[in-house]
């Protein structure tokens, strides 16, 4: 995974130049390509939660700055619209009609009330990981009970836990993309195009001010749920 993410924000970094520099009949398709990339992230994360799911809650490609973001094990989908109302610095919402507005307003209050919902759901699970058998079966660390032809069994609890996180991650990355594909449907090529390059300046930021941040000053990242 960490191959790839360096490969991935590379991807990204280049988007960002295309979309800066396009004309305008080339703004819908870099549009288009950016959230297909986006949408290859959560992909390519949820090959890994299915392989190992606690290897995908635990991302650690990302540098201890880019951690401070996490809510359910990625960025919070609400942080996008801060890249859609963007007045002072003559952002999207500067050509925004009244409808649009409207529309905008009804989808950040979907995706609010969304997040909710996953946050009960995230703690209800947490509290079923505060016994150390399941926290350490998880972890591949406590041995496996023997089936009756002796086989390794998975302790009915702990596989329940496991699918529950896997659930959990696919709606939390879900929520994330249907956020942006549905901020995105609602604006014109350029205004989309504004939108996610704020977007993605805003990740490469965060992503090059917390390169060697872990090494060179001795912080660490401040976990999310």
């Amino acid at each position: 995974m960490e191959a790839f993410y360096e490969v991935w924000v590379g991807r990204e970094e280049q988007l960002v130049a295309d979309l800066t520099s396009a004309t305008s009949d080339a703004v819908a398709p870099l549009v288009d390509a950016a959230v297909g990339h986006v949408a290859a992230y959560y992909e390519h994360k949820s090959g890994l939660a299915d392989r190992d799911v606690v290897a995908a809650l635990n991302p650690r490609w990302l540098n201890p700055l880019e951690r401070t973001f996490l809510w359910a094990w990625g960025y919070k989908p609400a942080l996008l619209f801060r890249f859609v109302f963007l007045d002072d610095a003559g952002g999207v919402a500067m050509g925004s009609s009244a409808a649009q507005r409207r529309a905008l307003e009804e989808l950040r209050a979907a995706t609010a009330a969304a997040e909710r919902e996953v946050e009960r759901e995230v703690a209800a699970v947490q509290e079923s990981l505060a016994g150390p058998r399941v926290l350490a079966a998880l972890r591949r660390q406590a041995p496996r009970r023997r089936s009756s032809n002796g086989e390794a069994e998975e302790d009915d609890a702990v596989a329940a836990v496991g699918r529950s996180l896997r659930v959990l991650l696919g709606a939390a990355d879900a929520l994330r993309e249907r956020t942006l594909r549905g901020v995105v449907g609602m604006l014109a090529p350029d205004q989309a195009a504004a939108f996610v390059v704020a977007m993605m300046r805003f990740h490469l930021g965060v992503r090059r001010a917390g390169s060697g941040w872990s090494s060179s000053s001795g912080h660490g990242g401040r976990r999310g749920v």
